[in-house]
């Protein structure tokens, strides 16, 4: 994900909440990708199952170049998007944009939602890449729940790195990605911003072999899991 949105404001009535950017595939392989809408938080009401005219908030997102039904939760698998190696999201051959673009429509209800989007390889054991977006209509606070959001991370994609690799995180608080080599010896720390988001690492900055990363928090150190550098 390229740039992706974290904060979108607006007033609870008017235009909807535009949340956008590009995807790009960083790995060695083709990548086909669908895309997953996931509910972190809501305002009340919320207009799900969606139906025209209902009262409360809505939202739909685009993916591909198609633009998906009201209430969506994820793009059907047949208008899955297939990105090559290095390749960029962009306009395709007909002049549609086939980036990431998200609209959320808060139709008079003012507050916080907070919508997941997770960006899901077919058939490809690549793990998925997953962002929060928080829409923000009349909004004195825009910011998540803490008690909404545990501290997690995923795995690396691609894992073995060949390049550049990606991890999607959660710290509400922040902390640090610790890598550590077979021995126990901590080899780099890189710190986390609090909230959500993704972290790239270069393998090549990295010896061949095997390490261990884990999520530290407070001097604590937790969630390892294994890693494999090749070049």
């Amino acid at each position: 994900m390229i740039d992706p949105t974290l904060q979108v404001f607006g007033e609870a009535v008017g235009a909807p909440l535009l949340a956008e950017w590009k995807v790009t595939n960083a790995t060695e392989v083709a990548m086909t990708i669908y895309v997953e809408r996931n509910f972190v938080q809501t305002v009340e009401p919320f207009n799900y199952p969606y139906v025209a005219g209902a009262e409360g908030a809505y939202e739909r997102f685009c993916w591909g170049g198609t633009c998906f039904p009201y209430g969506t939760d994820s793009s059907p698998g047949p208008l899955a998007l297939t990105l090559q190696p290095g390749d960029t999201t962009g306009l395709n051959i007909i002049g549609t944009e086939e980036w990431f673009i998200a609209d959320y429509y808060p139709n008079g209800v003012a507050g916080v939602t907070a919508l997941e989007y997770c960006f899901i390889p077919t058939g490809q054991g690549q793990d998925e890449l997953c962002h929060t977006v928080l829409y923000c209509a009349d909004a004195e606070n825009c910011v998540l729940g803490v008690q909404e959001m545990k501290t997690e991370i995923a795995g690396f994609a691609p894992n073995p790195v060949v390049g550049l690799a990606g991890l999607a995180y959660t710290a509400p608080n922040g902390g640090h990605l610790v890598f550590l080599d077979l021995t126990g010896r901590a080899v780099k720390r890189i710190a986390l911003n609090e909230g959500r988001g993704v972290l790239w690492i270069n393998g090549e900055e990295f010896d061949p072999g095997v390490y261990v990363y884990a999520l530290e928090v407070a001097g604590q150190l937790s969630q390892s899991r294994k890693l494999v550098i090749e070049h």
